[in-house]
């Protein structure tokens, strides 16, 4: 009866923890992308391809991009979010 009780209980925080780690992969991405449409919309160049494919660098007149005291507050937020999360 233990065994079972165990072997249930494994079965249960294994599907959600994976379903967690699903939902923290998915709002990483979330975060990263919200973090980026702030340095594009201030014509940053991006230099990873694959940000470059999504964001584009058809406007991009900079790599140091200055902000708004509103906008360095939303990605500083992104940027605790992204470690609270462990984020890559």
């Amino acid at each position: 009866m233990k065994k079972l009780f165990l072997g249930t209980m494994s079965a249960i925080l294994m599907t959600f923890g994976a379903s967690a780690f699903a939902d923290n992969a998915k709002e990483c991405e979330k975060l990263q992308d919200d973090y980026n449409v702030i340095y594009a919309a201030k014509g940053f160049c991006f230099k990873d391809p694959e940000t470059k494919a999504k964001f584009g660098n058809d406007n991009c007149n900079t790599t140091k991009p200055k902000f708004s005291e509103r906008e360095q507050q939303k990605l500083d937020a992104i940027k605790d979010r992204q470690k609270e999360l462990n984020c890559k």
